[in-house]
């Protein structure tokens, strides 16, 4: 019978929360101790009082036991505390760590100074030096423009930047 019990709060136990403990003992410890003070003369008053004493004890014992059955449904009781605590560093140490990943994305370059630092990189301005190279010895680009000189070439690919930049900017505009 205790199997059966075990699997049908297996799924609950998963579910259950904190939040949902249903613990509300003290009305009844007050109801309880203002019971026992009260000295009624009357006999019959006497023993009705018993009673009714008696009466909010079982209400008590009821509730108390409930609680224990609750507190057994809440996840991670099956751990002992030092379980618990290591769970708990675990879990502040992975925090930190996102914490730390988080910050470092922040602090990383935006798109902008991403494509700034790669232009003011060796590799890339000896590449476009190539390209004007290359432009300047066919005498074309494209099959549109003929080059008369590599300064030319470069003052077509300065321009081919401008307009880069101009476009870049109108897109951050129209973003806000």
């Amino acid at each position: 019978m205790e199997t059966s019990e075990l699997t049908e709060e297996s799924p609950i136990r998963s579910s259950f929360t904190v939040d949902d403990l249903d613990i509300e003992i003290l009305p009844l410890i007050y109801d309880i101790l203002r019971s026992v003070e009260k000295d009624p003369h009357d006999t019959t008053q006497k023993a009705k009082e018993s009673q009714d004493t008696s009466h909010k004890i079982l209400e008590l014992q009821k509730k108390l036991d409930s609680a224990r059955a609750q507190i057994k449904r809440l996840p991670g009781i099956e751990y002992s505390k030092e379980e618990q605590l290591q769970k708990l560093e675990t879990l502040r140490k992975q925090l930190r760590l996102k914490r730390e990943l988080l910050l470092k994305y922040r602090n990383m370059c935006t798109f902008e100074q991403l494509i700034n630092k790669l232009a003011d990189s060796k590799p890339i301005r000896q590449s476009a030096k190539l390209v004007v190279y290359l432009f300047s010895q066919t005498g074309k680009i494209n099959n549109v423009y003929k080059l008369k000189s590599p300064a030319e070439a470069l003052q077509i690919l300065k321009n081919f930047a401008n307009n880069m930049k101009n476009e870049l900017k109108q897109v951050r505009e129209k973003k806000k």
